[in-house]
C-alpha cells in the first residue's frame, strides 16, 4: 500500500477519541493559504477549503478539518433585505423580466416561465458587443422560478456581478421535478432544461459561448450537480447551496413513505429497489469522477438539533441532515482526488437568509472563472 493511499484511508476512516481531539485542534487552528477561517457577524464560524488534485495529502487534511466541525447552534440569526422581507419589487425592469420559453411537442413541464436577471449596463450602447457568462439558478421543492430574486439578496448583490442569471421553473411541492425526466413519464424537466432552455438563452442573449454555471439551493443542488454530471461539457462550474449530494436518504424516505409537500420519488426514479440503477444514476455521490473537469463549489451549514421552528424544513435540524449527506460526498471527492472548494458554516438553518453569504462567496469566483 503506497503512502498516498495510507494517508487517504487514515483521513477517511473511523476516528477514535484521541484522533478526534487532534482533528478538532486542526479544525480550530489557522488553515494557511489553502483554506481560511472567518466569522461573519450573522452566521456561525465559517471554514473555507480549496483542494487540488495534485496534493492529495493536503486534501485529506482539509477534509478532516471539515469533518471535525460541530453541529451546534451558533446563535447567529441573519437579517435579510430580500424583497420578501422588505416588500420591495422582486423583479424590477429593465434588468429583470419574466419570459416564456417555447416548449416543443412531447416535452411535458408544469410551467415554462423563466426569470432573467441582466447585468447592469447590459443594454447600454457602450456594451452592445459585450458578451457575458450565464449562471442558471435552479429552484427548491417549495419554490417557483421567482424564489431567487424574492427570497435572496441577489438583486442587490448582482449589481456588481457581470453575468446573466437565468431562473427557470422546475416544478413545486408534489410536482417538484427533481431535475429529472420522470420514470412514469409525467414530466420532462431534464430534457427541457438542458436541451430547450440552454440553447434558447444562447439564442436570445449575448452570452459567452460555453461559459455556463449550474447552481442551485436545496433540491436545486441536486439539479446543479446532476446536470453537470449527466451532460459533460454543458457547464463549466457548479454550485450546490445546502443541497442534497447523496440521495440515499431520499431512497429510505421513499420506502417508508413520502413526506408531505414532496414528490413521490417512485414516480420520479422508480422503485428504490427494483429500479436501483436509475436511482444510482441520479446520485451525485456515486459519480464524483464526472465532476473532475468542472469548477466545483460546495456550501452548507452544519445545522443543529432541537430547533424549535415549527416548520419541518426551514430548520437547523433539516440543515444538519443535509450536512450528514455532505460528509459522504466530500469523502468521495477527496478519495478520488476531485478538486473542490467548500464553505461550511457552523450551525445555521435551512432557510434563504442563510444562503445569501454562501452565494456571495461563490458567485464572484464563478464569474471570474467563466469570464477568464
Amino acid at each position: 500500500m503506497g503512502l498516498r493511499t495510507r494517508w487517504r484511508r487514515r483521513a477517511l476512516g473511523v476516528v477514535g477519541a484521541g484522533s478526534l481531539a487532534m482533528l478538532l485542534t486542526l479544525a480550530l487552528a489557522p488553515m494557511g493559504a489553502a483554506a481560511d477561517r472567518v466569522a461573519p457577524a450573522e452566521e456561525g464560524p465559517v471554514t473555507l477549503v480549496s483542494t487540488a488534485s495534485d496534493r492529495p495529502l493536503s486534501a485529506a487534511v482539509d477534509y478532516a478539518r471539515l469533518m471535525a466541525l460541530p453541529s451546534i447552534d451558533s446563535g447567529a440569526r441573519p437579517r435579510s433585505s430580500a424583497p420578501l422581507a422588505t416588500g420591495a419589487d422582486d423583479c424590477p425592469p429593465p434588468r429583470c423580466s419574466d419570459r416564456r420559453v417555447p416548449v416543443p411537442p412531447g416535452v411535458q413541464i408544469t410551467s415554462n416561465l423563466v426569470r432573467v436577471l441582466l447585468p447592469v449596463g447590459y443594454r447600454a450602447p457602450r456594451n452592445r458587443d459585450r458578451r457575458y457568462p450565464v449562471i442558471f439558478l435552479w429552484n427548491g421543492v417549495r419554490n417557483d422560478h421567482d424564489a431567487w430574486t424574492l427570497k435572496t439578496e441577489i438583486l442587490r448583490d448582482s449589481r456588481a456581478w457581470p453575468a446573466i442569471f437565468v431562473m427557470p421553473a422546475g416544478g413545486k411541492l408534489e410536482q417538484a421535478g427533481m431535475f429529472s425526466d420522470w420514470a412514469d413519464g409525467t414530466w420532462d424537466w431534464e430534457t427541457y432544461h438542458t436541451q430547450v432552455l440552454v440553447p434558447w438563452v444562447d439564442e436570445h442573449y449575448r452570452t459567452i459561448p460555453g461559459a455556463r454555471a449550474s447552481a442551485g439551493a436545496s433540491m436545486g443542488g441536486i439539479g446543479a450537480l446532476n446536470y453537470a454530471i449527466r451532460h459533460p461539457g454543458l457547464f463549466r462550474a457548479v454550485l450546490s447551496v445546502s443541497g442534497l449530494p447523496d440521495t440515499t436518504l431520499l431512497a429510505q424516505e421513499s420506502v417508508l413513505g413520502t413526506p408531505a409537500e414532496r414528490p413521490d420519488l417512485r414516480r420520479v426514479w422508480g422503485d428504490p429497489v427494483l429500479d436501483r440503477a436509475n436511482w444510482d444514476a441520479h446520485n451525485p455521490t456515486l459519480h464524483v469522477d464526472a465532476l473532475r473537469d468542472v469548477s466545483l463549489f460546495v456550501t452548507c451549514g452544519t445545522g443543529y438539533t432541537g430547533d424549535p421552528n415549527s416548520d419541518a424544513v426551514f430548520t437547523g435540524d433539516f440543515e444538519k441532515s443535509l450536512w450528514e449527506t455532505h460528509r459522504g460526498f466530500l469523502a468521495q471527492l477527496t478519495a478520488h482526488d476531485v478538486p473542490y472548494r467548500a464553505r461550511i458554516a457552523v450551525g445555521g438553518a435551512h432557510n434563504w437568509p442563510y444562503f445569501d453569504p454562501m452565494m456571495r462567496w461563490a458567485i464572484p469566483q464563478i464569474i471570474d472563472l467563466l469570464a477568464g
